[in-house]
């Protein structure tokens, strides 16, 4: 039988394999990186074999340690779903929520009803994780995901939350008086265009048109490449070029005037994001969290 003290060691060892460190794990857990280190080591010499290869710049398992991490994976998961529906007696959500989301997301789908939602489920402590590179939400410990649709994992779970978004070429006036308005999405290569590049691919998104009903994706020459939309939205203000842009973030300038939309009538289909997770067994504090960010 599995003593009390090893079985406590567990859920260290778990967050180090998950997180990919004693740093990352540490934040996790509350505790300081060399406590996390002390366990792990306390739990290898209760087990007789190494769980990690370490180094001075990585940490990764040995084969011992993922056999353990394997071999925890159900368990943790039936008493994580135990203690969530011995929650749900109360009728009350609560316990930690962790959700992994892009910042545009954030922006769009959370963070405009964040006050109300913590108003309403004072029990439920909820961690955003914004990150712009796609995040294998079960591996790294979340309860669930928000991304666009294409990026989704087949075996997922997924329901539309936010607003269709709707994406055009923006200017500010001053890049039109310099430089003319593009009368087609071809004109685009003889144009100032700044692009995004995704932080995790490393590949340059591609400009969506609609043309003759048929998408077009077209790739016209960078004069700037930001890997961060609150970076291209300053850069475009700025006049330093014009940008595809979600104008749910840029209402404020467009009314303003600042920002002009061009090329309105090739304007492509709106996007999507859903919001995900691996099983259809929601426990209380996950359904709180679809059912007030998706209605």
């Amino acid at each position: 039988m599995i003593s009390m003290d090893t079985l406590a060691l567990l859920p260290v060892f778990r967050s180090v394999a998950t997180a990919g460190g004693f740093t990352a794990a540490a934040g996790l857990l509350g505790i300081t990186p060399s406590a996390v280190s002390q366990k792990i080591r306390q739990l290898e010499a209760k087990l007789g074999v190494r769980l990690f290869e370490r180094t001075s710049r990585s940490v990764r398992l040995t084969a011992a340690g993922q056999e353990l991490l394997n071999g925890t994976v159900t368990t943790f998961d039936e008493l994580a779903r135990a203690i969530d529906n011995a929650r749900m007696t109360s009728q009350q959500p609560a316990g930690q929520l962790r959700i992994s989301l892009s910042r545009l997301a954030a922006e769009v789908c959370v963070l405009p009803r964040l006050a109300g939602f913590a108003d309403r489920y004072p029990d439920i402590t909820l961690e955003l994780s914004t990150d712009d590179r796609l995040t294998d939400i079960v591996a790294e410990g979340f309860d669930a995901g928000i991304r666009m649709t294409e990026t989704l994992e087949q075996d997922m779970i997924a329901k539309p939350i936010g607003p269709p978004l709707r994406r055009s070429i923006l200017a500010s006036s001053s890049y039109l008086q310099r430089h003319g308005e593009p009368a087609h999405p071809s004109d685009l290569r003889n144009h100032k265009v700044i692009r995004y590049r995704f932080p995790g691919s490393q590949r340059l998104e591609p400009l969506t048109f609609c043309i003759a009903d048929q998408i077009h994706r077209l790739d016209p020459p960078p004069c700037m490449v930001l890997d961060d939309n609150t970076h291209i939205r300053q850069a475009v203000r700025e006049g330093i070029g014009l940008a595809q842009r979600y104008l749910v973030t840029e209402e404020a300038g467009i009314v303003a005037g600042d920002l002009i939309e061009v090329l309105m009538e090739f304007e492509p289909p709106a996007y999507q994001f859903k919001f995900y997770y691996p099983s259809r067994n929601q426990p209380a504090k996950l359904k709180a969290f679809i059912d007030w960010f998706g209605r």
